[in-house]
């Protein structure tokens, strides 16, 4: 506590007190008690020192301002009467402390003591009118108020009202009392402040022609626009899209001496950046850097962002370390936006890396970073790794909000602990959280997968007692899963339930449900469902008809698939890529080549979008009906439009080359794969492997089977069991025992063919000295074969 003398006489009061809070000597308890003791000596005319005193206070404790007020209150009038002045402080700390209320109080207090209020104290209770939106209330006491009380509103309080106005995107309006504003003969015409904040509302509205229109005219009346107009404007431009205009106006900035700020510079390149014009954005900054102008936080999390939003999580870490060796902190939302970066991307270790690096700096993560790291490990199955950082959030003193336990339970359902996810749930309501639909979908779908319904209707009261009424989305979302569980009995009882809780299926409802009996093989189910759904009025969409041509072709009937893709057209929905391919597909299975070939030429006239997929099919249907020259057209074609393919493509054309017997062709193109920017998988090592074997070339095969491990392409069971086979077939006993190793050492399972294939082998005698090349679980079953 503060302790010195006190010198004898109160109008020492303002040099003891004051100056001493203005120098830190002391702080605002400390000037409170000293002004204690300080009041009894104090005379009238010290109310000069106390309304300096409340001022000063009032920057940083309205409520240590007010209860300074109640002690001169308390004081009486006879030692120090409060001014017009001190009640005007009084009303600013009220709006402080949103105790607008009070803020009434102080103004009746002013008019019942006789004063004249000043525009000032309005000024106060019109802002806090604006915060609470009451923007009706506020009008009302500048254009009818303030004039009975004989108090003319200034530029200060059209201002307020002005900005009020505009946060209400009420614009329009604001440009009206604008111009109010010169027939106010008792006020001050517009200032540049006044135009501004209308300029800015249109902005921010995305009208920027308004704002355009009302900067010429401030031009006009001789009042200069500074770097908040051009900025307004510049930023409405940006979001507008409009970069050519947006730059055009920065250089006009420059020209009209009005040197442009990092805001200034920070909303081109967002502008930029957002259309994804980087070299633009890197133009601006460069610009930037030469005017000696340093980007701050928000320009550097700017870019930043960009770069992690389109998968360039390197880019945005160097920046990152960028603005660390400026000296620059990094705070929690700059943090957050490269978490996800990483988060996004998969890159769980850069991104706990980053995370300690975050906790090693002091800088407090929030729940949104938390959030942000739960949800990446449980987007990667990594239940225990999330509940862990679920447990540091409880640990640095943060509840865990509804995004948080809803991820959590999501994934506890989905992998089947329920216990663990109902043992949340409890926690969440514990924790005075109220459940929402999300939570409950995710609980109750839960329940249904494992079959315990008693519990999954338990939940479903509950979400009913709480208010939440299941909707549209929650219904077609249970029944979805459902049906991909192909649990479609305890679907379609969802869905004779929904009439029952006001529901109306959709055209996602049925086409959901008919998805589940297709997928159960139930085809004439699901036309009486498309049927139903007619009936009733409502259009099914290119989605359902693929649903059934898909769960027709699935199931084998082919002639129904047909038929149906040719009454699309009748029903006015128009075949799109899916359905095509499905039909592609289907036709050349049934040998139909021609069809598909005439399907393919119709696709393109009417403009259908190919993809992969479709290629993939066409090029697969053509090397399957012996049109191996047309395939090896198409895919050259392909390669020649730089069309984006995939290594499932090589791999058609490279078995259907070699089955052929074009081999040269076949490994000239496995040679080009990594030039056509691709990896080999284990499909194309196993094919190549194969011919190696059949042509003799062992040690050739034996090579490229130590690349492949190499390039870290895992060999599988069918792989494997294939090169035992060929090798057996040519006599190489040793080199089939050694991959009988591998099959063994990844605990695959020999084929069935593959064993039929080595117990002939061995079962003539012809072969029975070269036994001790195999594995001795084999060895062992050969010799008690041959008895």
């Amino acid at each position: 506590m503060f302790r010195r003398p006190l010198p004898s006489g109160g109008i020492l009061l303002e040099h003891i007190v004051v100056d001493r809070y203005r120098a830190g000597d002391i702080g605002a308890e400390d000037a409170l008690h000293l002004f204690d003791e300080l009041l009894p000596q104090a005379r009238p005319a010290s109310i000069r020192a106390i309304n300096c005193l409340l001022a000063v206070v009032a920057r940083n404790g309205p409520a240590l301002a007010i209860s300074l007020f109640n002690r001169v209150a308390r004081a009486g009038a006879e030692k120090v009467a409060p001014t017009v002045h001190t009640y005007g402080l009084l009303v600013g700390c009220c709006r402080r402390l949103g105790r607008l209320d009070l803020g009434f109080a102080a103004l009746g207090r002013i008019l019942k003591t006789g004063w004249r209020a000043e525009a000032v104290t309005f000024t106060n209770l019109l802002r806090a009118l604006c915060a609470e939106k009451k923007i009706g209330d506020a009008m009302d006491i500048v254009l009818r108020r303030m004039p009975e009380l004989d108090c003319a509103p200034n530029v200060f309080s059209y201002s307020v009202l002005l900005k009020g106005l505009c946060d209400e995107k009420k614009s329009e309006e604001a440009l009206e009392l604008l111009y109010m504003m010169d027939d106010d003969s008792d006020s001050r015409p517009p200032n540049v402040v006044s135009f501004n904040t209308v300029i800015d509302g249109f902005c921010k509205q995305g009208e920027v022609d308004k704002a355009f229109t009302l900067f010429h005219e401030m031009l006009e009346r001789g009042i200069s626009p500074n770097f908040v107009t051009y900025n307004s404007i510049i930023d409405g431009l940006c979001k507008a899209q409009a970069m050519d205009k947006a730059e055009m106006f920065f250089r006009r900035m420059i020209e009209d001496g009005v040197m442009p700020d990092c805001t200034a510079y920070t909303t081109l390149v967002h502008g930029y950046c957002s259309l994804g014009q980087w070299e633009e954005a890197d133009r601006i900054l460069e610009e930037m850097s030469r005017a000696c102008i340093e980007p701050d936080i928000v320009t550097h999390t700017s870019v930043m962002g960009y770069h992690c939003k389109n998968g360039r999580c390197d880019e945005g870490r160097k920046i990152f370390d960028s603005m660390i060796q400026r000296g620059q902190k990094p705070d929690a939302t700059t943090y957050s936006i490269l978490l996800h970066g990483y988060a996004t991307e998969g890159s769980l270790i850069d991104m706990h890396n980053l995370f300690d690096l975050m906790i090693e700096n002091r800088v407090v993560p929030d729940h949104h970073v938390f959030n942000i790291l739960i949800y990446a490990y449980v987007k990667h199955d990594m239940v225990d790794a999330a509940m862990l950082i679920f447990d540091e959030m409880q640990h640095q003193g943060l509840r865990p909000d509804i995004v948080t336990y809803g991820t959590l339970i999501e994934q506890l359902c989905k992998i089947g602990q329920l216990e663990d996810a109902m043992s949340l749930f409890s926690q969440m309501i514990g924790d005075g959280l109220h459940p929402n639909i999300i939570v409950f979908n995710s609980l109750i779908h839960g329940f249904c997968t494992c079959g315990n319904w008693e519990k999954a209707e338990a939940l479903y009261f509950e979400m009913l007692n709480r208010g939440i009424r299941p909707d549209i989305v929650f219904f077609n979302t249970i029944m979805g899963n459902l049906c991909k569980a192909r649990m479609v009995t305890e679907a379609q009882s969802l869905f004779d339930y929904m009439e029952h809780a006001g529901e109306k299926p959709n055209v996602i409802t049925y086409t959901t449900l008919i998805n589940g009996y297709c997928l159960d093989g139930k085809m004439d189910e699901a036309m009486r469902l498309l049927d139903v759904m007619v009936s009733i009025g409502l259009k099914p969409g290119a989605f359902t008809y693929d649903t059934l041509i898909n769960g027709f072709y699935t199931n084998g009937r082919i002639q129904e698939a047909l038929a149906l893709f040719r009454e699309m057209p009748n029903t006015g929905v128009k075949p799109g890529t899916v359905t095509c391919s499905i039909i592609l597909q289907a036709l050349f299975q049934s040998g139909k080549a021609a069809s598909a070939r005439i399907l393919y030429l119709k696709m393109i006239i009417d403009k259908t979008p190919l993809d992969v997929i479709t290629y993939c099919i066409i090029l697969r249907g053509l090397c399957k009906n012996n049109c191996v020259d047309e395939a090896l057209q198409m895919f050259q074609n392909l390669c020649l439009m730089g069309f984006q393919l995939e290594i499932g493509t090589l791999n058609i054309m490279i078995d259907t080359l070699l089955k052929c017997g074009r081999k040269e062709k076949a490994m000239d193109l496995f040679a080009s794969i990594l030039a056509n920017g691709l990896v080999p998988d284990v499909v194309t090592y196993s094919l190549v492997m194969v011919h190696l074997i059949e042509e003799g070339l062992l040690e050739e095969s034996d090579s490229l089977f130590l690349s492949m491990q190499k390039n870290g392409c895992a060999p599988d069971s069918r792989m494997l069991n294939s090169v035992v086979r060929r090798l057996l077939q040519r006599g190489e006993v040793s080199r089939a025992g050694v991959y009988l190793s591998i099959i063994d050492e990844n605990h695959f399972s020999l084929e069935a063919s593959t064993s039929s294939l080595l117990t002939s082998f061995f079962s003539g005698g012809k072969y029975q000295h070269h036994q001790k090349f195999l594995p001795e679980k084999y060895r062992s079953s050969m010799e008690s074969i041959n008895g």
